[in-house]
């Protein structure tokens, strides 16, 4: 699902002294490892449909989506890709581009109708036959737990991810998956982007938000709860996973943590971008917490306001060990060193920047890839987790052609530029492991609706007929090659 950028603010914190970028070879020319994962993505809401087929009940997006003004085009998820349905010839097409690893999430509803409580046995049917057709066609499952389809039983029962109930019932959803489909599913996330359902779009502070459940909260420490209250979700599913586990099994984080460029790449611009990256507050009140089990002192300091109510025995949940880290990277920010007490500043983009797909949030910023990759492993991974890009693209602009072609060339320049980046980390010696295309499938666009198509196949909504684009073929190409074509 795609992410927003947002502008960091705050004091400067510490950090290693900074180090001019050395000359490198072309990123795209050299060899990718052939243990390189390369995937593609997708989220049940998004894709799945059959809204109230075999036990499955609302999710606060249902609901939402049912809501007049709410979204774009008056779309709904009630039929969407009909994935349900037709996943045998969705994963067919994924074996045909080559890819080896396909990251999806579990719909929470379809699995416990009310949120807690009986487990809907037929829910897990189906995603015990997606999974076996991966397994089939030698493609290894990712599964996400949480891409914001809270069951709208919990939104009614506690107000969601406002409550701090939220998080057991979580962990309780977790036990009753994993226990079921570990036997077949051994790499886990157990949320997507909190700073995207908890900050920027979940939940607006005096302001109706712009996502399901579409809610105003009072004030800024309001907002910060929500946010303790999902990574406490986080820790205690990490918990439940490993003790549900039938087998060894891998945890990672999905985050669109914020990329910190720097507008030139020499040291004050480069120590200004490591400043903004530890001061910004959506890295500040989920990365760190995740990765180091507290908040940073002086971002603390910096943002006393918004800092939740934390309850004793809270850090030692959330900061569970995970084993990978992974990015969804779509855009970032440039920085710049300046005289300010901060010590850097945001270099803005005019109106007339590239951005992707007609989305005024999508800023075409290829390195925000490498230089998210190369900050999180040296702020935050002292242990040099694995790194992987778990979601980048970008809408295409381009329609079908008279033989049906969309020839989606502003796809393949978005996602050539990132990936050379993504590779230009592997090759400084960044532990980068894969790179998972968003999408696989043009799909509901969240607010958007379906206006705005980041599939990598064409999906005509009326007849449900899959078309792959002329940016499948490339990134085939690009797996076959196993380098940037």
């Amino acid at each position: 699902m795609p992410a927003l950028s947002s502008a960091a603010t705050g004091f400067s914190t510490a950090a290693k002294p900074a180090t001019s970028a050395a000359p490198r070879p072309d990123c795209g020319a050299a060899p990718v490892p052939p243990d390189f994962e390369w995937g593609v993505a997708t989220a049940a809401i998004q894709v799945e449909g059959a809204a109230h087929a075999d036990g499955r009940s609302p999710s606060i997006w249902d609901t939402f989506c049912h809501q007049s003004g709410r979204i774009a085009d008056g779309g709904n998820v009630d039929v969407s890709c009909d994935h349900y349905n037709r996943f045998a010839t969705d994963i067919a097409l994924m074996a045909e581009l080559g890819v080896k690893h396909y990251r999806f999430s579990i719909a929470w509803p379809r699995i416990v109708p009310e949120g807690r409580g009986a487990v809907n046995e037929k829910g897990m049917d189906f995603y015990r036959r997606l999974v076996d057709c991966l397994r089939d066609h030698g493609i290894t499952p990712h599964a996400t737990l949480y891409h914001w389809d809270l069951p709208q039983s919990l939104q009614d029962r506690y107000a969601g991810w406002q409550s701090r109930e939220v998080a057991k019932d979580f962990a309780d959803y977790a036990t009753a998956v994993v226990s079921r489909l570990g036997d077949r599913v051994d790499r886990w996330m157990p949320l997507n982007e909190i700073a995207t359902f908890a900050c920027y779009n979940g939940y607006g502070v005096g302001r109706p938000s712009s996502h399901a459940p579409g809610l105003a909260l009072a004030t800024a420490r309001d907002r910060g709860q929500v946010i303790h209250h999902a990574l406490l979700a986080h820790g205690l599913a990490c918990q439940a996973i490993r003790a549900a586990s039938p087998r060894p099994c891998r945890i990672a984080i999905a985050e669109n943590f914020a990329s910190c460029v720097p507008v030139i790449e020499t040291p004050e611009h480069i120590d200004a971008a490591r400043h903004a990256f530890a001061d910004n507050y959506v890295n500040g009140s989920i990365l760190f917490p995740l990765l180091q089990g507290r908040h940073d002192d002086a971002w603390a300091e910096r943002h006393r306001e918004a800092l939740p109510e934390i309850a004793h025995g809270d850090w030692a949940i959330i900061s569970q060990p995970i084993d990978e880290i992974g990015f969804n990277c779509y855009t970032g920010d440039y920085y710049q060193a300046s005289d300010t007490l901060a010590g850097y500043e945001v270099v803005p983009a005019s109106p007339a920047y590239p951005r992707a797909g007609g989305l005024s949030w999508l800023k075409i910023i290829p390195e925000a890839a490498y230089w998210g990759i190369r900050l999180v492993s040296e702020k935050l991974s002292p242990r040099r987790l694995p790194v992987f890009i778990s979601e980048n693209g970008c809408a295409d602009t381009a329609t079908a052609d008279a033989a049906g072609l969309v020839s989606d060339v502003d796809r393949i320049a978005y996602t050539r530029a990132y990936l050379r980046q993504v590779l230009r980390a592997k090759q400084e010696g960044y532990p980068v492991s894969g790179y998972y295309h968003w999408s696989f499938l043009d799909n509901f666009e969240w607010g958007e609706g379906y206006t705005k198509r980041f599939g990598l196949v064409h999906v005509d909504y009326a007849t449900q007929r899959r078309t792959p684009k002329l940016g499948y073929r490339w990134y085939r190409e690009t797996i076959r090659a196993g380098r940037v074509v």
